[in-house]
């Protein structure tokens, strides 16, 4: 009698540790049905593709987003700073440069650009939300020198449309959507399954502790808020390859869908610890409502209302959690 008891009231006390652990992807699933049972072309081919699609440019700025939160840091640079990659690849683009070489240059400004952020954070000391909004708004400053307002066009050769236009495996998968699967299981891989990926949760976690531990706390760091930077870049590559121009604002708009993404994804899995699946799981659920809004014909505006509440919930369930903190390992 008594272990039947003991057994129904452990039972019952791991329902909510369950549905806080599962519970995003049991939204992003209960989502997909109401969506679908309220528009009918959302469950299309034709729409799924453009889900995964429209996930793959948040996805890829998250995974580099979520890296700068494993160290304890931020970054607010990265869709301006894709913004501003994009307006340079399209100049240099329609004046006949190589293709190939242009977006090695976007590689490289990005990985600069994120050194640039790390020096003013780790060797000056500024706080990281001070110094990328800073560095977000040089970059959005430069993007309206350089077009002085207007959208840039021009001429371009058809496979700078291959990576953000075309699709592969019956049509269905975008390839630049394979390029977001590919960096998640390579970020998820390097963060959980790596001496480089528990170091960096080590520094988000507890710098002092992991200083005295022997870990080169500023070199890690660097390279969490570089990550951010080189993904950005490399959402810039998709992001040209959609657009094929550069109108000024390009950038502006993911801001407000990444930020949330990386918030909503503590609470999957390791409640109150940013982590590669729940960047994930968090992308496709907010690609989801974005696309599932359009679909129903609610007007735009209301994308940022659900975005802020968005975050709301996920602090609230983190700090209801009895977390102190996003980014490293769960603090309880």
């Amino acid at each position: 009698m008594t272990d039947n008891v003991l057994k129904a009231g452990i039972k019952k006390t791991n329902i909510p540790k369950m549905l806080r652990k599962w519970g995003l992807l049991l939204g992003l699933i209960l989502l997909v049905l109401i969506f679908s049972l309220s528009a009918e072309r959302f469950l299309t081919v034709m729409n799924i593709t453009n889900i995964l699609r429209q996930a793959s440019i948040i996805g890829v700025m998250a995974l580099g987003v979520t890296f700068a939160l494993m160290v304890g840091d931020f970054d607010l640079s990265f869709a301006t700073l894709a913004g501003l990659l994009n307006v340079i690849n399209i100049i240099l683009i329609i004046n006949g440069w190589n293709i190939l070489l242009v977006f090695v240059l976007t590689v490289l400004i990005g990985v600069i650009w994120g050194l640039l952020n790390s020096f003013l954070i780790v060797k000056i000391g500024i706080h990281a939300f001070i110094a990328t909004l800073s560095t977000m708004t040089i970059a959005k400053g430069i993007i309206y020198w350089i077009t002085r307002g207007k959208t840039i066009y021009g001429q371009y050769p058809e496979i700078l449309t291959v990576i953000g236009r075309k699709n592969i495996i019956f049509n269905v998968l975008p390839i630049c959507a394979l390029i977001f699967i590919v960096f998640a299981i390579v970020t998820y891989i390097l963060a959980d399954h790596t001496k480089t990926g528990r170091y960096l949760y080590s520094v988000g976690g507890n710098p002092e502790a992991a200083r005295f531990s022997g870990i080169r706390v500023g070199f890690y760091r660097v390279l969490g808020i570089t990550a951010s930077s080189f993904c950005a870049s490399i959402a810039a590559i998709i992001l040209t390859s959609k657009l094929t121009s550069a109108p000024p604002n390009a950038g502006e708009g993911y801001l407000m869908s990444v930020i949330p993404v990386v918030f909503l994804g503590t609470v999957f899995l390791k409640p109150g610890s940013v982590n590669i699946a729940g960047t994930v799981v968090a992308t496709m659920l907010i690609a989801v409502i974005e696309n599932g809004l359009i679909m129903m014909n609610v007007p735009f505006y209301f994308k940022y209302i659900v975005h802020g509440t968005v975050i709301i919930i996920a602090i609230a369930s983190i700090t209801g959690a009895g977390r102190k903190k996003i980014g490293g390992p769960p603090l309880v």
